[in-house]
């Protein structure tokens, strides 16, 4: 049984949000399984860019996809591939993953959970040593014929030169850290939106919040305008360019950031229809759920292929600018997401299945609906699965290496 097929099976409740108001509230196995269907989408979209290279050695033809994402959680690195259980997670390890956020919904989910413990870490321990925080966001105007790939390239080089500029080193200078993570969405209206969330860190009380807006706005608007870039102050009364705000925890900054990273995961994908009939901001995982409906040859689809393309070897997260407060409190200083969405961990085996077996789940578009099975009946539950929805041997028990 396909993922998606299984996802048809499962009951949809109701959320209540306020009297007399409530929203469907798919069962959260769907939403797990979402993830799945979502990668296996996203590769069928990048099919078309794989292309063949000869080895000058061996003169062997090889098969190489421009997007590392086309083979995340597919290739075996070994002779078996492990269904482990950790706490609540259930996951396969003993595959070469990936490890873009920007593009994998599965790597996506297992590297924003570390950011996000490693972003709270980073929170408690500086207003445990009595400092405060405050969340800076830098946006600049755009339109639906833009490029993406030129518009952030220029929104970057535009951040760089602001960071530099001596106004700006100024002010930061009151400040003893940051943070910061770029965040992209999209409006059939206004194109694309690249824009920059940063926490910065403060030893004692943070400035006034729109004092320090109106002081940080001007340096942007002429870093920005530098490489073509123009911004507001405000519109329609919203601080636009340049907005700031107090964050007294953690939750304050990762609930802006989270929005339109994995943390919002499952409701960007139920919310992805009707965001785009509307005509509001898409996250990149709605716009990959409408190009997956409406198919290769879309203009969903080509608009996707432009935001792998655009967001490749990209960071999302930066901690540069809060290297030396990390080190005070003895945390990392650096990031690897695809080190942390290949990590293993710590979990209990649940089975092992043979890699003949995972490559005929994984082609029949069924590896979220095995994960649902060792989560819910353990091993005699994958066995089951197996024999009834995805065996095509004459011996079923072979399936499953005990």
């Amino acid at each position: 049984m396909r993922d998606v097929d299984y996802v048809r099976t499962l009951p949809v409740g109701v959320r209540h949000v306020a009297d007399n108001c409530a929203i469907p509230a798919p069962d959260p196995a769907a939403l797990r399984i979402r993830r799945h269907i979502l990668l296996s989408g996203c590769q069928e979209l990048t099919y078309p860019y794989w292309r063949e290279t000869i080895s000058k050695k061996t003169g062997e033809i090889r098969k190489k996809s421009e997007f590392r994402v086309s083979v995340c959680c597919r290739e075996p690195v070994d002779d078996s591939v492990k269904i482990y259980r950790h706490d609540a997670a259930v996951g396969y390890s003993g595959l070469m993953r990936c490890g873009n956020v920007w593009a994998c919904p599965i790597c996506c989910a297992k590297v924003m959970r570390r950011r996000a413990d490693q972003i709270s870490a980073l929170f408690d321990a500086v207003h445990s040593a009595g400092g405060s925080a405050v969340m800076v966001t830098f946006t600049a105007a755009h339109s639906v014929h833009d490029d993406l790939a030129t518009l952030l390239d220029a929104f970057k080089a535009a951040k760089r030169a602001f960071t530099q500029s001596r106004s700006q080193r100024d002010i930061a200078a009151l400040r003893i850290g940051a943070l910061s993570a770029t965040e992209i969405t999209y409006s059939p209206a206004n194109g694309w939106h690249p824009h920059q969330h940063d926490a910065w860190f403060f030893s004692g009380a943070s400035p006034d919040a729109d004092r320090l807006a109106d002081a940080l706005f001007v340096p942007w608007r002429a870093s920005a305008e530098k490489f073509g870039l123009t911004t507001l102050a405000s519109y329609r009364g919203h601080r636009v360019g340049v907005d700031v705000r107090p964050a007294w925890d953690a939750s304050d900054y990762l609930a802006k950031f989270d929005r339109e990273r994995e943390w919002s995961l499952s409701s960007e994908m139920t919310a992805g229809r009707l965001k785009l009939s509307q005509g509001k901001s898409m996250t990149p995982w709605a716009l990959l759920e409408d190009a997956i409906l409406r198919g290769k040859d879309s203009p969903a689809a080509k608009l996707w292929i432009q935001y792998l393309r655009a967001t490749k070897g990209k960071a999302v997260v930066s901690l540069k600018a809060a290297s030396t407060l990390l080190k005070s409190f003895g945390m990392p200083t650096t990031l690897d997401d695809f080190a942390d969405a290949n990590d293993i961990g710590e979990g209990e085996v649940v089975g092992c299945i043979s890699d003949i077996s995972f490559d005929r789940v994984a082609r029949a578009a069924g590896l979220g609906r095995l994960l649902e099975a060792a989560r819910s009946g353990g091993l005699s539950e994958i066995d089951r699965v197996l024999q009834s929805d995805f065996s095509a041997s004459s011996n079923p028990q072979k399936e499953l290496l005990l």
